[in-house]
């Protein structure tokens, strides 16, 4: 068998030529190993977390206190009283039928006095007889004011001003020279009296409290020097109230006097913010971080208040906040995806309510179907934004 003969040129192009296969296998293996693995990408659900803590008000607050306290503000502090007395009238009435009274004008174009009996009728156009409360005198050529009531009760004897005839007299030249007249309506055929409620006194003494928190409130703005984010805090206390009246009772008008302290503490409404956050953030667990907070929800009621030996009140505060899971949560420990299928991963997450959404990414897709058991081709990921 003939040798066949290989020049070193030769040998050194294949030399060279097995070199550049094997280095670009190499960096093929290299790259795929680098980038061989799963990527898991969790989109975080937000989750609503409330915090609920007291505040402690100082007006000489100092270095050493708040050290030992640091949920301690300085605020300054004023206490008003408000009493007044103020008529309500009831809602309800009830209808009762009673005699209806009015004036009639007697004229006497005569020369002489003319005297008529108490009781003396006077008929209006529609026969309704009315009586004279009293005797009667008319002056001569003149006129006289007459308070007369209804023969009958009702509503009917409520009448309008009219001309009167007198059915006693007999005399025609009397008849002829003595007139009636009203100038005003006949009332009181049908009276309407107040019936007193419960809900009339009860609507009573909240307009009352709202009007001395209203004018106790403007004298405490007045008083309090006003700064940049500061805001008052106010609580109130019924000292004294008294009522004349029942619910029942049949009166048309009833009065409510009440005497009313207002204590009130201003503060800066920013740093109790402040302190609001990082109570909330002390609330979230060590897997989870704070995502945000709803300033508007900031809320806060005076609930004691001392100016006896010391200037202090606290304050019971309120804040809202969304928090959402970080990469050191148990549950994205890496260990337990170890030979799982894209199905079983997403099975997994769907049991957690904190998880929004879940992508998985293998590769090469066509090759990995299942989590690599190294952690370091686990890649975990969280998409924050757009939260």
């Amino acid at each position: 068998m003939p040798k066949i003969y290989i020049s070193p040129q030769q040998k050194i192009g294949y030399l060279f030529l097995t070199l550049t296969i094997l280095i670009i296998i190499g960096i093929t293996l290299g790259f795929f190993s680098l980038l061989y693995g799963v990527e898991i990408i969790i989109t975080p659900k937000i989750q609503e977390i409330d915090t609920n803590f007291i505040t402690q008000i100082e007006e000489n607050s100092n270095n050493e206190r708040t050290s030992i306290n640091p949920k301690t503000l300085k605020g300054e502090f004023i206490e008003v009283i408000e009493e007044e007395k103020f008529n309500f009238s009831p809602q309800g009435s009830v209808s009762t039928e009673s005699y209806a009274e009015g004036t009639i004008t007697l004229f006497n174009n005569t020369w002489n006095a003319i005297t008529l009996v108490s009781s003396t009728r006077f008929a209006s156009p529609q026969d309704l007889i009315f009586r004279a409360t009293e005797r009667i005198r008319i002056p001569a050529k003149g006129e006289v004011d007459v308070l007369v009531r209804a023969d009958k009760m009702g509503a009917e004897y409520d009448i309008e001003p009219c001309l009167f005839t007198i059915p006693n007299l007999r005399d025609t030249n009397l008849k002829e020279n003595i007139s009636a007249q009203s100038q005003k309506p006949m009332t009181g055929g049908i009276k309407k009296t107040g019936i007193i409620m419960q809900t009339d006194i009860n609507q009573a003494q909240k307009e009352v409290q709202d009007k001395l928190y209203t004018q106790g409130l403007e004298k405490i703005k007045q008083e309090i020097d006003p700064q940049v984010d500061f805001k008052i805090s106010l609580k109130s206390n019924i000292l004294e109230e008294e009522i004349d009246a029942q619910a029942g009772d049949e009166k048309g008008e009833f009065t409510i006097s009440t005497k009313m302290k207002i204590q009130a503490v201003s503060f800066n409404e920013k740093e109790l913010l402040d302190l609001a956050i990082e109570s909330l953030t002390e609330k979230i667990p060590i897997s989870k971080q704070l995502a945000s907070y709803e300033p508007d929800s900031l809320s806060y009621r005076l609930t004691e208040y001392n100016l006896v030996e010391e200037k202090t009140a606290k304050i019971e505060t309120q804040l809202r906040g969304y928090m959402v899971l970080t990469l050191k949560n148990e549950i994205l420990n890496k260990e337990l995806f170890s030979g799982m299928t894209e199905e079983k991963i997403l099975e997994y997450f769907n049991q957690f309510s904190e998880i929004q959404e879940v992508k998985i990414k293998f590769w090469p897709s066509w090759l990995l179907k299942s989590v690599p058991e190294k952690n370091n081709k686990i890649k975990i990921k969280i998409k924050y934004e757009n939260l």
